[in-house]
């Protein structure tokens, strides 16, 4: 009777165990690590997300900078950080991708990280050498048709959205061109306006404010854009199907408390209703799109089968 008594009284330490450490949290600053520089587009959304949670649960949400080896170095950081919810992840759409191109990339996504929620999405935008003879998409894919092996089109940094949005719009266009690298977007963008580059998927900023020195044909969502609202969206334009935006989330390390996960949870949701925010990402070209940890974590398990056969359709293999 007393071993039964004390099985109870155990069994009842653990129910309440869960929700008395989580109503704890968080009780010191919590670190969310991006894995791009300062002044980039994952760095912007980071930064206005921290100030948010920041305020609603009264512990600073410090954003840390960790470039380098494709996302892989600040991946590597989380996945290898307790799993109390202090250290998340910033976590591109691309990170379903990454396997496919990125030897480094050795890690499970679904397996090492934890799935809090989505955060927003954006797409990017096809813009073309304006000296070129088409006036939208459909023209272009039958000029560069009629024209194999003769157009350039430029990248940057494998495994990225954009990267992916190109691949992905040669296959399905079926246009064979030439791909150029460059280190940043303005070089690439500087040469499509100077005729150097036949064409380029770009960020909705940067496309915006070159649009009258070159041809912006099509943004790459299903739907069209608030910041460029003349322009159709790829599958208006001539791809029916196509939809590859840009889209951020926030992870964490495998393990983590479900009391702790819905904390975060429900405080993300809080702030991607909260109309300043959704003003500052509208200016930016993004649109808050929160969710439940299950459907990010079925949002990547689709993206990682995107990518996987745009991978095998294009050749490509991790380097």
């Amino acid at each position: 009777m007393y071993g039964l008594k004390r099985l109870l009284v155990l069994l009842g330490l653990a129910v309440f165990a869960g929700p008395a450490f989580a109503q704890a949290y968080p009780n010191k600053p919590v670190r969310i690590i991006v894995a791009s520089g300062a002044g980039s587009g994952d760095d912007f959304v980071t930064r206005l997300l921290a100030e948010r949670l920041s305020a609603s649960l009264g512990q600073p949400f410090v954003v840390e900078n960790r470039p380098g080896a494709g996302g892989v170095i600040a991946q590597t950081a989380v996945l290898k950080s307790p799993p109390d919810g202090y250290v998340l992840l910033l976590a591109g759409g691309s990170m379903a991708g990454a396997r496919f191109v990125n030897a480094a990339a050795t890690y499970d996504l679904l397996r090492d990280f934890t799935p809090i929620s989505v955060v927003e999405t954006s797409p990017f935008a096809l813009v073309v050498n304006p000296a070129l003879p088409v006036r939208n998409v459909k023209e272009f894919i039958a000029h560069a048709r009629a024209n194999p092996g003769k157009l350039t089109y430029g990248t940057i940094g494998a495994g990225q959205i954009p990267w992916w949005a190109v691949f992905q719009f040669n296959h399905m266009a079926g246009v064979n061109a030439v791909e150029v690298t460059y280190k940043t977007p303005a070089e690439a963008t500087t040469d499509v306006i100077a005729g150097r580059l036949d064409y380029f998927v770009s960020a909705l900023v940067g496309a915006l404010g070159t649009k009258d020195k070159l041809r912006v044909l099509a943004v790459t969502s299903a739907e069209r854009s608030a910041m460029l609202p003349d322009v159709p969206s790829m599958a208006e334009g001539g791809l029916p199907g196509y939809d590859m935006p840009a889209w951020r989330s926030i992870m964490g390390p495998a393990g983590m408390q479900p009391e702790v996960v819905a904390i975060l949870n429900k405080a993300i949701q809080q702030a991607l209703a909260s109309p300043e925010l959704r003003e500052r990402f509208a200016k930016a070209g993004s649109v808050p799109l929160g969710s439940t940890p299950e459907e990010l974590r079925k949002r990547y398990e689709l993206w990682m089968g995107i990518f996987e056969k745009i991978a095998k359709n294009a050749g490509v293999k991790p380097q």
